[in-house]
This record gives structure tokens, sequence and C-alpha cells, in this order.
């Protein structure tokens, strides 16, 4: 093969390369204002500096002065301090470290029928599902429903069907700056009559009246096992009475009322 064909593949082959890296996605933590970070360059203790971010995410650091760290992650905050120090002939060659101290800039809020309701700090990369299990996981009361707040967007998953996509990365939703995660509470139904443990009940996709009954004890010995009905809310406000065989399926806010047998 000529060496100027070669050269010219193996130039394709490190442009493809080098657009796949920077086009790769960032999971590393974002810098902000109010986060705390301890900076220190190897060989020179004295510069060793640990601040908050102020409000515009800036911070006063020695030598170089007032620098801005906003919207960055620690490794392009490293090579930006460096940078500043090399062309203030401070240092020729800096080896900069910056840890971050405490996170405080990402913080979201998980609401609703969670273990462990409140705002947390995000420090690093958070989907979806990981969030939720920092927050204690979806408690007994909550449905299958997350919804994202993010500003005016309102955005709906489920849980059920999130966690059966094949692909890794359309299960892991990112969670955002900002965002408010919020689980309602799951659909019920209500059953009463002659059940041996008349109440309300989690309704579950396609339930029938059998399933209702069956969460609800079964019929007690007093039981009609035909008079079954169904009190609906309907969407003009009133309650229609409905009645309805064993398989019939059962929709939320329904109440399932056995009646008392005649015999």
């Amino acid at each position: 093969m000529p060496k100027s064909l070669a050269a010219m593949l193996w130039f394709v082959v490190l442009s493809v390369l080098s657009s796949m890296a920077w086009s790769a996605p960032k999971n590393e933590y974002v810098l902000g204002a109010g986060d705390v970070v301890k900076i220190q360059v190897y060989d020179h203790p004295d510069l060793t500096t640990e601040v908050q971010l102020n409000n515009e995410g800036t911070l006063a650091f020695p030598l170089i002065g007032e620098v801005k760290l906003q919207g960055l992650d620690y490794t392009e905050a490293e090579a930006l301090i460096a940078k500043k120090l090399i062309q203030g002939n401070f240092i020729k060659k800096p080896n900069v470290n910056v840890l971050i101290v405490q996170y405080r800039s990402q913080r979201v809020a998980v609401l609703g029928e969670v273990n462990k309701p409140g705002r947390y700090a995000l420090d690093s990369a958070t989907n979806l599902i990981d969030l939720l299990s920092i927050a204690g996981g979806i408690s007994g009361a909550g449905g299958d429903t997350v919804v994202i707040l993010r500003g005016e967007e309102r955005i709906e998953y489920r849980l059920s069907k999130l966690t059966q996509l094949a692909n890794p990365e359309k299960r892991h939703v990112q969670i955002l700056n900002g965002d408010t995660i919020y689980v309602p509470r799951a659909q019920q139904l209500y059953v009463y009559g002659e059940v041996n443990r008349p109440g309300a009940f989690r309704l579950e996709p396609k339930m029938t009246v059998m399933q209702a009954l069956a969460v609800a004890g079964g019929f007690n010995p007093r039981a009609s096992h035909r008079n079954i009905q169904i009190h609906r809310v309907m969407p003009e406000g009133q309650v229609e009475k409905i009645s309805v065989q064993l398989t019939d399926l059962v929709q939320e806010n329904d109440t399932v009322f056995v009646q008392e047998s005649l015999f």
C-alpha cells in the first residue's frame, strides 16, 4: 500500500475516533454556585485553597485571581487553572488537582409516595431509578407512574415499562438540576358488602372483579355470588350502579359491592 494512501486512511481513522470521543456523553459532575472545592498544586502547598463558588460560579485563587468554574467538570477546572498559572508565568508545568468537598449546586426534590421524600444533592450524573433508590424507594401506597416536573414541562414514566426496556441507555432517564420528581398514589378501588376484608385496595393493571374480591378476602358465608354491583362515578358526577360478572374489568375509584344472599 502506498505510504500516502496509508497515511490518509490512518488520518480518517483518527478523525472518526476523535469524533466519537467528542460526542461521548459526559458523566462527570458539573460545578456550580455553592459548591465547595479544594484546589491543590503539586509541590506548591502554599497554593492549597478550599473555597465555595459564589453566585456567579467563580472563586479567587492565589496568583491568578478570580476564575470562573461554573459549568465545568473537575477535569476541565483543573485544566483551566493550570492554563492560567502557565499564562501568568507563575508555574511552568503545574499539576493541579480539584476535589469537590461539598456538592451544593445540583439539587432536586423528590415528593409524593416515596419512603424518604425531600431535597437531594446530586454528586454525579444520576438517573431516575437511582434517585428513587436514594429516596428509599416507592412506598406501599405509591403507584407505577413517576412524574418529572422540569420548568413548565411535565414528563410521565411508567416504571414497569421503563425497567423492562432492553436498552440500558433508554432505561436510564437522566435527572437534571432543579427537577422535581413526584410519585402519585396508586390508583385505588373499594370493595364493600359481604366480603371478609372490606376496604380500599390498590388497582392493578387489567384487574377483574374476581381479582378485586380476592384481595378483599373473598365472599363471606352470607354473600350472594351472583348479585355483585359496581358503583361507578361517571364523568358528569352521578353514580351509576352496574351489575357485573366476575370476569369484568374494574376501573379506578370503582366500588365493588357484594350483596347479601336471600337464601
